[in-house]
């Protein structure tokens, strides 16, 4: 029986609750208008972006008021609970039947309706979308994203909280025994992957596991549902501006490597985008009762995006700086009076989002506190002495990428990486353009309302105080507030990646330009900025140019869509052609799709085959020394990270004493793969120099994996298993 067999019913499952969910969320955001209020349908996707957290915060609360609760009140209270919304909402709006049918017809001929621009870049879209769609929806259900390293991790740490419970052993920091590196992280993707594993019929884990690796291949589609609805909030739905969003979304640097292999930033990027449309709806107004929710709001929202990795640190805080200048901007745009005012009652609401935010990352603050390192996994420090371990701290600590300082106006093109995509430079261009135009439009809107009301209070009678209130709400100030919004966010958001946080001790925007996986989400804001000020260019052009008598030509109104239409045209060439750029997600993902090795058991099976098959002849009172953290999934969580700080004293002990050492240790065999462990720093160990005296038949070796038998009595089992491969 195959993976295919034993999982696809739990599956199926799991797919079917999550579109109830999904359908439920998004039909509950559209129908009460949350947060991008001027589009249902970004309502609608907002809702759909925030089914995983929901699931996070769903399980996180059952760990924590009632751990041991059936599996079924797991998995099955949220889509119980969305049903019965859809049936409420059902309900509700049965007297208004007749009128929502007219509305959705009406709304169905909206959406159809092409003008020429819009249907080129409807024909793009549809291509991009055919030919990179079918390589997303093959990664579901494949084990590829949590393929050795981190993930594999998380999943293990699922694993044991669903088996035992403990919602302590994923907070623990300080881990003694070697089986995880300890996280200072809040264990919020454990969490959700726990959700995934809790959909299993026997035991949890290989091979009754597909439920929660569709989950993980998921988050594509939810951060897609995200930032589909900035495009449509910030674009106003203009139809030809959005299609070129999905376009340009294809030429997002690094995207496939996260979809393949990094679940933690796509779940950390659709966090990131829910906060950005979250707080787009969140206003400063209201009575004291209104306020105090929106205080409450913003603490869980913020709490829960910045448990979502430790990145959003140094990107949410600026999310919310981005929001409170601009209900400030809005409020001087639109009001004579009141400005400074709105800022300092959304500054309120910003404080209890950063007491969220401080919830979150206490973890890091705490191994802060006693170690003086967020990471406890960083504290091999007693080491200093070795000869591997100037190497390891340039590898694992990454000590390249953190004591690299940029400076933005030095060099902006490595920050903006245009070398790989044109739109790190254009969105950043094109940012500070309309920046500017909205500055200039805040300060004619400023004399127009000083002007109007110098004549309100002119021809004022003198009998008495008199107060004037001037606003100015147009379609045009309103599209200078939104493109204020979307301006001051991506500009924020470059905050880390500028230089400007960087200290002598941490290099930010080192570790964001050379890690650029965590770049995407401002990529992703630039693709919006880019495609709202077109749109925003296609609603004024036509205005404008009616203006000048002899430029009022019928042809010449349409150009902003035409060039909208060519720009699609641009991203859909570059973003295809094989000596265009080489960060597409087309271009990485042409031959998943062909590959037999991607989905099912065929890739668990050629990576970790040998390695389970041997584990399961090591007794319990054996150790399996692993050197990635990665191989913990597939072992249940039974091995011993080589490079835990319990463990990893064997590196560095002299040659005569390293046997005894893995005698008393009770070491079975140490699992490795070949490139992983010869392009590092182990060969460098004494314990590399060991194991080379090993006899040939010890030392077994396949593409994936090599094991060190250290006991004689598994070779036999490992060479069956190599014959099995």
């Amino acid at each position: 029986m195959t993976w295919l067999e034993i999982g696809n019913g739990w599956r199926n499952i799991y797919l079917l609750s999550c579109l109830v969910q999904m359908g439920a969320l998004g039909c509950l955001f559209a129908a009460q208008g949350w947060f991008v209020k001027k589009s249902r349908l970004a309502c609608f996707f907002t809702g759909v972006a925030a089914t995983p957290l929901v699931q996070y915060l769903w399980t996180l609360l059952l760990a924590l008021v009632w751990p041991q609760a059936p599996r079924m009140v797991y998995i099955g209270v949220l889509p119980a609970l969305s049903a019965l919304t859809l049936v409420v909402l059902a309900l509700r709006s049965i007297r208004r039947i007749k009128e929502l049918i007219a509305q959705g017809i009406s709304f169905a001929k909206r959406c159809l309706r092409f003008d020429k621009p819009a249907l080129i870049a409807l024909c793009f879209a549809i291509c991009i979308v055919l030919l990179v769609g079918p390589a997303c929806v093959r990664f579901m259900s494949s084990m590829v994203s949590v393929g050795g390293g981190d993930a594999g991790e998380y999943m293990a740490l699922g694993l044991h909280f669903c088996e035992n419970r403990d919602l302590s052993v994923l907070l623990e920091k300080e881990e003694t025994i070697g089986h995880f590196r300890g996280h200072s992280h809040f264990p919020s993707l454990e969490l959700f992957m726990s959700y995934g594993l809790f959909h299993t019929d026997g035991p949890m884990g290989y091979p009754n596991d597909k439920a929660v690796f569709t989950g993980v291949g998921m988050l594509v589609f939810y951060a897609a549902a995200a930032y589909l609805a900035l495009l449509l909030y910030f674009c106003r739905e203009k139809k030809v501006c959005v299609l070129l969003g999905v376009l340009l979304f294809n030429l997002v640097p690094h995207l496939y490597e996260s979809v393949a292999s990094a679940p933690r930033d796509l779940w950390r990027i659709d966090a990131l985008l829910v906060a950005v449309l979250v707080f787009a709806g969140i206003t400063e107004a209201g009575s004291w009762k209104q306020y105090l929710g929106k205080l409450v709001l913003s603490f869980a929202v913020c709490f829960t995006v910045m448990s979502t990795h430790v990145v959003c640190f140094v990107v949410l805080p600026f999310i919310v700086v981005a929001w409170v200048l601009w209900r400030g901007l809005h409020t001087a745009v639109t009001q004579l009076r009141g400005a400074f005012k709105a800022m300092l009652r959304a500054a309120g609401i910003a404080l209890s989002g950063a007491a969220g935010v401080l919830l979150a990352f206490a973890g890091n603050i705490w191994c802060f506190v006693k170690w003086g390192e967020m990471s406890p996994w960083r504290l091999m420090t007693t080491f200093t002495e070795a000869p591997w371990y100037d190497m390891y701290m340039d590898i694992e600590y990454k000590l390249d990428e953190t004591t690299t300082h940029l400076n933005f106006f030095e060099d902006p093109g490595s920050i903006l990486m245009s070398y790989a995509t044109p739109i790190g430079t254009w969105g950043m261009r094109i940012t500070v353009m309309v920046l500017l135009c909205v500055l200039a439009g805040l300060i004619v809107s400023r004399v127009r309302m000083r002007r109007r009301a110098g004549e309100l209070m002119a021809n004022a009678p003198a009998d008495g105080p008199i107060g004037v209130i001037v606003t100015n709400r147009t379609p045009t100030t309103e599209t200078l507030s939104l493109l204020g919004l979307c301006a001051m966010t991506v500009l924020m958001t470059l905050a880390p990646m500028s230089g400007m946080l960087d200290s002598p001790l941490y290099s930010f925007s080192g570790s964001f330009v050379k890690l650029p996986r965590y770049t995407l989400q401002w990529f992703m804001l630039a693709n919006v900025m880019t495609c709202a000020a077109l749109a925003a260019l296609i609603d004024h052009w036509p205005g404008w140019i009616s203006r000048v008598k002899r430029l009022n030509a019928p042809w010449l109104k349409t150009v902003p869509a035409w060039l909208c239409a060519f720009v699609c045209l641009l991203a859909m060439v570059k973003g295809t052609n094989q000596t265009g750029y080489t960060n597409t997600l087309y271009r990485y993902t042409r031959d998943v799709v062909e590959s037999e090795n991607i989905l099912l058991d065929n890739s668990f099976q050629k990576r970790y085959g040998v390695l389970t098959d041997v584990a399961q002849q090591v007794p319990e009172d054996q150790k399996i020394l692993i050197t990635r953290v990665g191989y913990q999934y597939a072992l249940r969580g039974r091995g011993y990270v080589l490079l835990t700080n319990p463990i990893v004293p064997v590196l560095n002990l002299p040659l005569e004493e390293v046997g005894p050492a893995l005698a008393e240790m009770n070491a079975a065999m140490i699992a490795t793969e070949p490139v992983f462990w010869d392009s590092r720093y182990f060969p460098l160990s004494t314990l590399h120099t060991y194991l080379q005296t090993l006899p040939e038949e010890q030392i077994v070796e396949t593409e994936e994996m090599r094991l060190y038998l250290l006991d004689p009595s598994l070779v036999e089992a490992a060479q069956a298993a190599v014959a099995k491969q």
